[in-house]
């Protein structure tokens, strides 16, 4: 594995953080890198050559060692084969082209000439690849491979090249050519330290120094628990009490790849700077990173009381686009910068805000609190409990719901009733008396007056 940001994935006690990270690890078919395969970019001297100095010491593990060109190799390579064996000759000259140590297939020198690629070109030692991809060539072809050939003794390294059959049949080191490239006059043998002209091809790609346009997309998903705490105000005095939790969670990082590969790169992982890190994406542009952090409350609070506190959560996906550096990451910390990209898109999944939710009401202090009410039930994704509101208020009639007066209540809701029925009908009764009483006087007086 690399040193880039190999991210490591943990589950945590919470089972959304669970369900994200499997999320994240759908399809991974990231490359990891072949520890049977090394390159170095420094090459080996001619008195180290001269010593018989084994190139794999140091590293037993290797299997293929590639040998990056030297500056002054790459200048040679140009003069002698754009130039005295260029694009205008009949023959073409090969080199293969391995990627993470597997053989991915072979390139002429006029792909290079003609600036079709840049590739990063390394030599490997012809009995490597004797070993490991002869057997996968096919021993009826043809061709010429480049090679260089370094002669100890006249302290000399000339390009030359090989024939296609003395690599598949094996053929022995008596027999063995590496025909000079310039004149083609004088050969090598095995035994003048032979080696094999090869492409390296990368194996992801790096976005690196990351810039971010205005234009964003913010959208907010569902809640979640946190954490519990307790908030205890311990004074002879109400007073402000605050507090914290610690919490973490797995902030998952999408990058539209259809905006990455369309600028003529090939179908690579990515590798995206991230965070202070660089994360290693799936095939479909998936990441994450571990996320530590806190969040902090606080409430009034009367003397000597304590309150319980949920700490939830508001997921939020922030849509971005951006514009980066291409770099070719080939393993083993070697990368070159490609191109630039402009407008890709990404995607962050992270927990964008946090609020407490105290389970204790304070009854002298409610409307300074920030209290919610779910009837007992638990903090968990609101899809499955549709039923359920969070209001940022305190819910009066919730609460009396909640807690009814005693039982008595009824009753003498229902008597004060009866009572006020019985001394209606008493009032409405002395009314009609009087009248009655009222109207026979009137009676008589109009008899008396005629």
């Amino acid at each position: 594995m690399s040193s880039f940001g190999r991210v490591s994935f943990s589950l945590r006690h919470n089972l959304l953080y669970a369900l994200l990270l499997c999320c994240c690890c759908i399809a991974v078919t990231a490359y990891e890198e072949n520890d049977k395969f090394c390159i170095r970019t420094q090459p080996m001297l001619l008195a180290d050559i001269e010593k018989h100095i084994n190139p794999l010491e140091g590293d037993p593990n290797c299997r293929v060692l590639a040998t990056t060109l030297t500056v002054k190799e790459k200048e040679s390579f140009t003069e002698i084969m754009c130039k005295d064996h260029g694009t205008s000759y009949k023959d073409s000259y090969y080199f293969f082209k391995l990627r993470n140590g597997e053989l991915r297939g072979r390139g002429t020198h006029k792909e290079i000439c003609n600036g079709i690629t840049n590739p990063l070109l390394a030599w490997v030692p012809y009995h490597m690849v004797l070993e490991n991809f002869a057997q996968e060539l096919n021993p009826k072809e043809h061709l010429s491979y480049i090679g260089k050939a370094t002669d100890v003794e006249r302290e000399k390294t000339e390009l030359c090249h090989f024939s296609h059959t003395d690599l598949v049949t094996n053929i022995t080191s008596d027999l063995f050519a590496c025909i000079v490239m310039i004149f083609e006059d004088n050969f090598y043998g095995q035994d003048a330290n032979i080696n094999v002209l090869v492409e390296i091809e990368p194996l992801m790609y790096e976005l690196r120094n990351i810039t971010y346009l205005p234009w964003a997309n913010v959208s907010t998903s569902y809640k979640t628990l946190l954490d519990r705490t307790t908030l205890n105000n311990p004074n002879s005095e109400p007073k402000q009490i605050y507090g914290s939790v610690k919490y973490g969670f797995i902030e998952k990082v999408h990058v539209n790849v259809s905006s990455i590969y369309n600028q003529n790169l090939d179908h690579l992982p990515l590798l995206f700077e991230h965070a202070g890190a660089v994360l290693e994406l799936n095939d479909l542009g998936i990441g994450g990173v571990d996320v530590q952090t806190k969040a902090y409350f606080g409430r009034f609070m009367d003397a000597r009381t304590s309150v319980k506190v949920e700490v939830i959560g508001q997921w939020a996906e922030h849509r971005q686009q951006f514009n980066a550096d291409v770099y070719d990451y080939y393993g083993y910390g070697i990368k070159r910068l490609r191109n630039e990209i402009h407008r890709g898109e990404v995607t962050f999944t992270r927990i964008e805000s946090t609020e407490p939710v105290f389970e204790t009401p304070d009854s002298t202090h409610l409307t300074s609190s920030s209290l919610h009410l779910l009837g007992g039930q638990k903090f968990e994704r609101l899809e499955m409990a549709e039923n359920v509101t969070i209001s940022p208020e305190w819910d009066t009639d919730a609460y009396y719901n909640a807690h009814p007066y005693p039982g008595f209540y009824p009753w003498f809701v229902g008597g004060s009733i009866v009572v006020a029925v019985v001394l209606l009908a008493v009032v409405f009764s002395m009314v009609r008396i009087w009248s009655k009483k009222e109207e026979k006087r009137l009676y008589k007086l109009a008899a008396s007056s005629a």
